[in-house]
Formats: C-alpha cells, sequence, structure tokens
C-alpha cells in the first residue's frame, strides 16, 4: 500500500477540498505550482462536525493520510498529514540609504572616549592565591632529584 497525501493549505482543507493528491514531492509540487512541505495537523472536531467530516476522514485513513485518536474527554482526534505548499513571501525592497550631511566629515567611530581613559579596559591583576591552598595540577616548585634503584649509593 502506498501512501498518498492531499495537497492543501491546511488540514480541514486537505479533508473537504484539497487542491489534488500526491504519493511523492515531485507530484506534490507540480499540484500546487511551487515548493512543498509535508504537514501533519491535529484537528478536533465538535461532534457536529465530526458527523460531516467522518467520510473524507475515512477516505484519508485509506489512503494513508490520516489517523483518528481519542482525547481524555472521548472527543476524536484527527492526525491529518498532507502536501502544503510553500509561501515564500516577497522580498522587501531595502529602504534609501540617507545622503550624508554635506558640512564637515563623518566620523564612523561611535565608542566613548571616556571609556579609554578612566582604565575600564585594563586588565585586572589576578587574585593573590592562599599559599596553604593545595595546588593539583600545577608545575612542582622545586625540581625533585631523581629516584634511586636499590643499586645504586
Amino acid at each position: 500500500m502506498s501512501l498518498i497525501y492531499p495537497v492543501a493549505n491546511d488540514a480541514r482543507a486537505a479533508l473537504t477540498g484539497p487542491q489534488g493528491e500526491a504519493r511523492t514531492k515531485a507530484e506534490a509540487r507540480e499540484i500546487a505550482g511551487g515548493e512543498v512541505t509535508l504537514e501533519t495537523d491535529w484537528l478536533k472536531p465538535d461532534p457536529d462536525e465530526a458527523d460531516d467530516l467522518s467520510g473524507a476522514v475515512q477516505l484519508a485513513i485509506s489512503h494513508g493520510a490520516a489517523q483518528i485518536y481519542e482525547s481524555d474527554d472521548g472527543q476524536p482526534v484527527v492526525a491529518v498529514s498532507y502536501w502544503k505548499p510553500v509561501v515564500i513571501p516577497e522580498p522587501v525592497p531595502a529602504p534609501a540609504a540617507e545622503p550624508a550631511p554635506a558640512s564637515g566629515p563623518v566620523r564612523e567611530d561611535h565608542a566613548d572616549d571616556l571609556y579609554f581613559r578612566h582604565g575600564r579596559t585594563k586588565k585586572k591583576k589576578p587574585e593573590q592565591v592562599d599559599p596553604n591552598q593545595l595546588d593539583l595540577f600545577g608545575a612542582p616548585k622545586e625540581p625533585r632529584p631523581p629516584a634511586q634503584t636499590e643499586g645504586e649509593s
């Protein structure tokens, strides 16, 4: 059994009035006239609406595009998978650049000179290490004498 997914803009339209049905993404692109994505949405129809959608849901289930679940309160919940056309937003035109003022050169540097004058960028001195603290990863302060073997004196 191969899966056939409807091509539509939302799950409700996929059940009630799809643009077409497609097995592959290439077929869905051809039907939609552009790029598509495979989406899965959940529908929680009212009891009256569930009766109206039951035929469409059964058809979608037979194609493998829908599944029915039950919510905590016993109401049907339908998971619908469908090919959704991707809407590519139109590019927004870039705003026109403002003309530079005619008087004087334009200063590009916006740093505050006071920031650099008061030593805010100087490196801090490392804190004093307590001499009684055990340094597990540092190098030994004094070189150790070579280890002697039993035969040496």
